[in-house]
């Protein structure tokens, strides 16, 4: 059992949860967020053709983890690897997206061929952050009747938010994730990027469109402006 700093503890049944790969695995792998009612997940569980490994996500409220125990047995009778991972803050919406995005990138970095998501389960915000990803990821979205137990297909794109910044913008992006603590105006942004100051200039007007990017005035000149990456935008670059 390993603890994480931001209070999400992983809980690995077999294996680490996903070795990386130099090539392509015909592996298919359900992601999910789980409530106290495990028929919430089973669904997906029985109609995903060649699952062969689950990763679900649960509170700590022991009606969680009595459903994860009756979805690890569901699955332990099919012959399905699963893999929970327990949320020590289940409201926490940014840190359970992140996490999240990090097991979607390492799963793609071992050469899982083929994802999807079920986020009929778990609290609102655990739903919202799985949602959030899926719709970052342009991954295949499914959602369960709470009464019918009918599995319904969201209709996401098959689109990658992230691509839709050019190169230049996510390098931009990701330094100012990387040095949020530090004041940025757009010349020093230019310097420390070797990028000329009036292409910053287009790509930060760019950004700010998008809405990822703000431009404050500094409290201690009035002529001066800092840059800023919004908070959450650290989902687009990783």
């Amino acid at each position: 059992m390993r603890f994480r700093a931001s209070r999400l503890r992983r809980i690995d049944i077999v294996s680490p949860l996903f070795v990386p790969s130099t090539g392509r695995n015909s592996v298919t792998v359900l992601f999910g967020t789980l409530g106290w009612r495990p028929q919430s997940l089973t669904p997906s569980i029985k109609s995903t053709e060649g699952l062969e490994r689950i990763v679900f996500y649960h509170s700590a409220h022991d009606k969680s983890r009595a459903a994860r125990a009756k979805i690890l047995e569901f699955c332990d009778l099919r012959g399905i690897q699963a893999t929970p991972v327990e949320l020590g803050d289940a409201f926490n919406l940014l840190d359970i997206a992140r996490t999240i995005r990090e097991d979607i990138a390492k799963a793609r970095g071992a050469g899982v061929s083929s994802i999807r998501f079920n986020i009929a389960g778990g609290t609102r915000l655990m739903s919202s952050a799985a949602l959030l990803v899926c719709i970052l990821e342009g991954i295949p979205t499914t959602y369960v009747h709470d009464e019918t137990h009918e599995e319904i297909q969201l209709p996401l794109l098959k689109m990658n938010y992230a691509e839709r910044l050019s190169p230049k913008q996510r390098a931009i992006l990701a330094y100012l994730v990387a040095h949020r603590e530090k004041e940025t105006n757009e010349t020093g942004l230019a310097r420390a990027l070797g990028i000329h100051k009036s292409t910053m200039n287009h790509h930060i007007r760019q950004l700010v469109a998008k809405g990822v990017v703000e431009v404050v005035p500094i409290p201690r000149d009035a002529r001066a402006h800092s840059v800023r990456a919004v908070p959450g935008s650290e989902l687009l670059v990783g």
